[in-house]
């Protein structure tokens, strides 16, 4: 028997071949990526039957599907990974050990140039959108019979807008989670501006959300309440950043809780997000979906580099882990998005225990129906907890007439 596992004929010992499952199992890969990998010829199996298409791998392949997964994992391309997986172990010590040489560079280059567009940016001329009053209609999900939501506000409120805007939300506890970490705020602010949000808790404080929330809230208040016809839309911005600025300090100290945390400032025609972690918001308009939002994972950030495709990210491990969030020890400072809003607009929050469950499609399906907000609430709702639920969910729906 040969040091690869094989005989005199080339051939491996039956105990020594794994299926596509147990490979699978030992590496991490899906089987999906262990058949991505067949066909770029990066890990081919050493037997397929014919008949069936059965793949068999050798037990000394497992090492080399554990570099694989690692190496992409880093955002490697498949042929410098294969470069690296045919080399000798010094050798490719200092492949790998170039190819990060480089990756810094680039990065170097890159903060370089948005440092420099940042400041081009800030001299071109920008213009606001004027605001006009009108009252805003609000309902609050009354929830699915067997799964009562529970609204964070009374339910109704008069709000400045460019137009009529009809909100519902929902806040579900789920099928398997024993304590309720997500929370849901819908405030008026002053100039007639309004704030949706939701936050995703995590960790061992059950009501960190809320706290956070009320408190994003209230620096709000008091960054905008300037006068009875509020600062001018240009200071929404600076306002959110000075709001959110604060909340660090409310993180417990032993870094055991933390949470993910969207919001979104309806101002006229101009939409603010403050976002930070998992929580997804998205653009309904004209029978599209549009995500304004990308998930703070390192998983995430590969596949919208073109580094890892979808298939490979939904298998992997680490596609919920958040590398961005309201936690000590993680940095806190949020993605603020702008956009401009028009009339038949809907807008939608969510957190990851509804997306990380639906499908876009499934999701696409509710957001499309026609329904009104309060309905389509409660159709991703029960969707959602048809689905098993496994996590507290929460969402806002708001239309703009």
């Amino acid at each position: 028997m040969g040091t690869d596992g094989r005989d005199a004929r080339g051939r491996i010992a039956p105990e020594d071949f794994l299926g596509i499952g147990e490979l699978a199992r030992r590496s991490g890969l899906s089987p999906k990526a262990l058949r991505l990998y067949d066909a770029s010829d990066l890990l081919p199996p050493r037997h397929v039957d014919p008949f069936t298409g059965y793949r068999r791998y050798g037990a000394d392949q497992v090492g080399r599907a554990l570099l694989i997964a690692r190496l992409r994992g880093l955002g490697m391309g498949l042929e410098r990974i294969r470069v690296i997986c045919d080399l000798p172990a010094d050798a490719a010590g200092q492949e790998l050990r170039s190819w990060w040489l480089q990756e810094q560079a680039d990065a170097r280059t890159r903060s370089t140039e948005v440092a420099s567009l940042l400041t081009d940016l800030r001299t071109l001329p920008t213009e606001e959108s004027p605001m006009t009053t009108d009252h805003t209609e609000r309902t609050a999900h009354t929830g699915h019979p067997a799964h009562p939501a529970h609204p964070a506000h009374p339910d109704e409120r008069s709000a400045t807008a460019s137009a009529a805007v009809r909100i519902a939300h929902v806040l579900e506890q789920g099928g398997v989670r024993a304590t309720q970490q997500d929370a849901v705020h819908v405030q008026d602010l002053p100039g007639g501006r309004l704030l949706l949000a939701i936050a995703d808790g995590f960790g061992a404080d059950d009501d960190l959300s809320g706290r956070l929330l009320d408190a994003l809230g209230e620096g709000l208040r008091t960054a905008l309440d300037s006068g009875a016809d509020g600062p001018p839309a240009s200071d929404v911005l600076a306002a959110l950043e000075s709001a959110w600025a604060a909340l660090p300090d409310l993180l417990p100290a032993d870094g055991a809780s933390g949470a993910a945390l969207l919001a979104a400032v309806l101002d006229g025609k101009r939409l603010v997000l403050a976002h930070l972690g998992d929580g997804r918001a998205l653009l309904v308009r004209e029978g599209h979906v549009e995500p304004l939002t990308r998930d703070h994972t390192q998983v995430a950030s590969l596949v919208a580099a073109g580094r890892l495709t979808e298939e490979e990210a939904a298998a992997d491990p680490r596609r919920a882990v958040l590398n961005r969030a309201l936690a000590a020890g993680a940095p806190t400072a949020p993605d603020l998005i702008v956009r401009t809003l028009i009339a038949g607009d809907r807008l939608v929050l969510t957190s990851d225990g509804i997306h990380a469950v639906l499908t876009p499609e499934a999701l696409g399906e509710s957001l499309l129906a026609g329904s009104s907000s309060e309905r389509t609430v409660q159709d991703i709702a029960r969707r959602t907890l048809e689905a098993g639920a496994p996590d507290n969910l929460a969402a806002i729906v708001a239309d703009l007439g």
